[in-house]
Parts: C-alpha cells; structure tokens; sequence
C-alpha cells in the first residue's frame, strides 16, 4: 500500500488503493501499446472471460490468507468438483442438482481443511497439500484421467444458457471486432460482489483480520477462532467449486486436470493484492485487480507467441516482486505510523 500526505496536513491515504490497481493500469497500458491486437474488443472479451476463474480463486485464497492460513487444495478441489458436476449431467442428472453436488463436494474438502488446521494442528501448508492430492486423485479416479463430455438435452439447457452472452456488439467482420459480455462474467462479478459485501458488512471481515493479525488475542476477545477458520476454509471449498462451475460450462466438458497450478496462481494474485502471507492484512478488491495483472500478463505473452513455460517463470517473478513490493509498503506504513 502506498501511503500519500496531503499538503504535510490530515493523511489522505490514497494508499487505501491496493498496490495491484496501478500494477494493472500500468501493465494493461504498456500491453496496449507494444502488443498488436492485445487491445481489440475481441481479446479484452476473452481476457475478461479468462480471468474470471482466477479473480474466484483469488477472493477464496485472500480470505484464507488475511486469516492467516493458506489453501493449496483448491486447484485440486476444482478439478474434482468439475469432474463430480460433469458425471452427473453424464448420468441425465438436472445441472441445478448436479451443481449442488458439484458445491457440496467442495464444501467438505473445506470443511476437512478446516478441521485438520483448527482441531488436529496440522500447519495449513500441510494440510492443504495433503488436501489437494486427495481431491486430484479422485477426479483421476472417477473420470478415468479422461476428458468427461455429456448430452446436451433438456437438464443441461441452464448451463448452455449460461454459456451465452450478456451483451454482444460487433464492430467489424472479423472476431477480433466482436465485444461481448460473458453471462459468466456478470455471474463472477455477482459472487466476488456477495463475498466483499459479506467481509465488509459483517463481522466476517473484522473476525478474520483479528484471526491473522493475532489468534490467542482474538481468542480471548471473545472470537470463536476455530469456527470462524473453519467458516473460512469451507467458503474457500465452495468458491472452488463455482470456479469449477466456470471451467465447465465455458468448455462444454471437463478435465480431470483443469486445476492444475492454479493455486499457485491465486496465491500470486493474493499476494500482489497486498495480502501479507503471515496474516492479518490484505485486501479482497487488491486480489481481483491481481488476477487481472496476471492474466494481462498471460495475454499480451500469448499474442506474441510466448509459450506458457515462459509464462509461469513471469508469474514466479510477480510473485516475488509482490511479496517486495508489500514488505516495503509494510516498512513505509511503520515509518508514517512512528512520525504520528
């Protein structure tokens, strides 16, 4: 966070703007100039459309971060529930039953995390590592480590509808000219917006604040620490499960491996958000303009013909430059903090 002074005054502290917002606009400007065709109504469209997945994951991972935790199951979490919600529109199950299975699944990963962290002490690095590979290995189990399609027909007529767009203008012939507005866009932008609220207007972000800043401290205020993480690890489970939601009705179909490094990816969304890895800071607003970097990133690589093993070394390098970036926004606030 960059702290600003107002004529040596009251502190206007512009910096209450995650690091990440001018990380985007700075990234998003350099990507419009240098790569051809990055700025299109087509790309920017599917750049939205891409980064839908990641901003889901991203939320779920700062919240368990900013409590001072961290989720390594999800990418695996993804997979499963994507493969679970695929099987059962396979066996002429309704999408709406199938997507509630598909939530529950992910729900009680979280809850498992949950308890392993809060109950059996099992450090989070642990245990949603050890989370993750289970999940993994029952989405190969059950799809058979092959791609899992269904019928289209009447009980998946919601899903297809949610596959179209919202809006759709076209600008020229060509589908670079096309701009248009996912349904599963506005449906990540409504579940981003119900989780902020919720952390904002509730106690939901206060408790988990004071969960990462100091647990025994918070204990004793009166917080029941070990059901609000449990809370947290089992909302992170269910927005996995969306994510999975989104990967399956965008590629009519599902991968036992569509979850693969994408937890490391929200980590590295969360953090160049200004979520501290040690807990009791961050932003949820920091995390969605990271995942926009990132895939800002991706994009304008993609254009001009990078291949993705260059681009994970990128993402490692944003991580590394977040996690400076935050230790020195850390230092300044000590700094301003001491003069006051």
């Amino acid at each position: 966070m960059i702290a600003l002074r107002k004529n040596g005054g009251k502190g206007m502290r512009l910096s209450d703007l995650p690091n990440s917002v001018f990380a985007f606009l700075l990234v998003f400007i350099l990507a419009s100039f240098l790569v051809p065709r990055f700025f299109s109504p087509g790309n920017l469209s599917t750049l939205l459309l891409q980064a839908s997945i990641l901003i889901i994951l991203s939320i779920a991972m700062s919240l368990v971060v900013i409590s001072g935790g961290i989720d390594l199951s999800m990418g695996g979490v993804l997979s499963m529930c994507g493969v679970i919600m695929a099987l059962c529109l396979r066996n002429g199950m309704h999408a709406f039953p199938a997507i509630a299975v598909g939530v529950a699944s992910g729900a009680l990963f979280g809850l498992m995390n949950g308890l392993f962290v809060t109950w059996m002490k099992v450090p989070p690095f642990i245990a949603t590592f050890g989370s993750m590979g289970i999940a993994q290995s029952i989405a190969n189990t059950l799809s058979g480590k092959r791609t899992l399609y269904w019928e289209a027909g009447d009980h998946s007529s919601m899903l297809d509808f949610l596959g179209g767009n919202v809006i759709r203008v076209q600008f020229g012939t060509e589908a670079s000219t096309i701009f248009y507005v996912p349904f599963l866009v506005v449906l990540t932008a409504v579940a981003v917006g119900i989780v902020i609220f919720m952390f904002k207007r509730t106690v939901l972000g206060a408790y988990t604040y004071a969960i990462g800043e100091n647990e025994e401290t918070a204990r004793l205020c009166g917080i029941a620490t070990r059901k609000w993480t449990v809370f947290l690890y089992i909302l992170s489970g269910m927005l996995a499960s969306l994510a999975a939601l989104l990967v399956l009705i965008r590629t009519n179909s599902m991968q036992p491996t569509s979850g693969d490094w994408l937890e490391f990816q929200a980590v590295v969304a969360a953090v160049l958000g200004g979520n501290a890895l040690e807990g009791g800071k961050g932003s949820l607003y920091g995390a969605v303009f990271g995942a926009l970097t990132l895939y800002t990133v991706r994009s304008a690589l993609s254009l001009k013909g990078i291949d993705t093993s260059a681009t994970m070394v990128v993402i490692g390098a944003v991580l590394v430059v977040g996690m400076i970036l935050n230790e020195l926004a850390a230092r300044h606030e000590k700094k301003l903090f001491r003069k006051i």
